[in-house]
């Protein structure tokens, strides 16, 4: 009701209420944003764009949200905020941008590094063109966000898996790490799930046939399949052949496992933080770890 109310206010014209609206109109939240948004343009109809705009400042992302997003509907100039201190507010003009060619005069141009990486992503949004992204990259030293622990075979399917759809907050290295760096080879999941039942059955453990995470909860779906083996309840990826569990293994399933070529995803390495790559998973956009990201389930 309180986004209801807020709305109601903004088509009245109660000015006093810009300051909340344009809060709710940065929301993630799809229904929070059309509220904002309908209750902003009803201040604008009743007061035209510079007295909201004086109403709001710029101290707030949220603030300079709005003021990109007034700019484009002007038609005026947006790609100045690629450079803003906020993710969220540079997210927003990169998605804004409509023309390539300033895009590749504004990359030429002393910006800092990652206000040129949101300019790379969103020229390839325009242009859809691989090669002239990746010779972007390969100019600005192929940033990308560097995780203590994360080794390659980790970090791949992590990045071909989350980073083309990361939440606003995420470092735009990431996204543009997924535009240019060569994707690793998708797993044959049932290969991967009949070695690991075989691995499992010459280990003595019985295994029961695998079911997919959805098909566990009876709905949702993710990135992992459940074996249930010796009172043991395996996760097998579906991003690559890794396995994890709630406990330990004994040293002979393991060693199947690994013979198998799965790799076992002990507590250490679960644990690490894949960090300023935000996901979504139930309610939360924040960065999760490696555990949370090759064992995902959503409902």
């Amino acid at each position: 009701m309180a986004a209801a109310f807020l709305k109601a206010r903004g088509l009245l014209g109660d000015l006093s209420a810009a300051r909340e609206l344009a809060t709710l109109a940065a929301s993630p939240w799809r229904n929070a944003r059309d509220a904002g948004d309908a209750g902003l343009d009803g201040l604008l109809d009743r007061h035209g764009v510079d007295v909201v705009l004086a109403e709001l400042g710029e101290d707030r992302p949220e603030d300079r949200e709005f003021r990109v997003r007034t700019r484009y509907r002007a038609d005026e100039d947006v790609l100045y905020a690629l450079a803003d201190p906020d993710r969220r507010v540079a997210h927003v003009a990169h998605t804004l941008a409509t023309d390539a060619d300033r895009l590749r005069a504004w990359l030429d141009g002393p910006r800092p590094t990652e206000a040129k990486v949101w300019a790379a992503c969103a020229l390839h949004r325009l242009t859809e063109d691989r090669a002239e992204v990746r010779a972007v990259y390969e100019r600005l030293g192929r940033p990308r966000v560097e995780v203590e622990g994360l080794d390659e075979e980790l970090r791949g399917p992590i990045v071909q898996e989350y980073a083309p759809g990361c939440e606003r907050p995420s470092d735009p290295r990431w996204r543009l790490e997924a535009l240019c760096a060569e994707p690793p080879l998708r797993p044959d999941v049932d290969d991967l799930l009949r070695r690991a039942t075989a691995a499992l059955t010459a280990a003595g453990l019985e295994p029961k046939p695998p079911v997919s995470c959805g098909e566990e909860h009876q709905q949702g779906d993710g990135t992992y399949h459940v074996i249930e083996a010796g009172g043991h309840r395996l996760l097998i990826s579906t991003l690559g052949p890794f396995a994890t569990a709630g406990e330990r293994l004994p040293e002979a399933a393991m060693r199947a496992l690994a013979s198998a070529g799965l790799r076992w995803i002990d507590d250490a390495t679960g644990a690490i933080r894949v960090t300023d790559l935000c996901v979504y998973s139930f309610g939360a956009r924040d960065p999760l770890t490696v555990e949370a990201l090759l064992f995902a389930w959503q409902d």
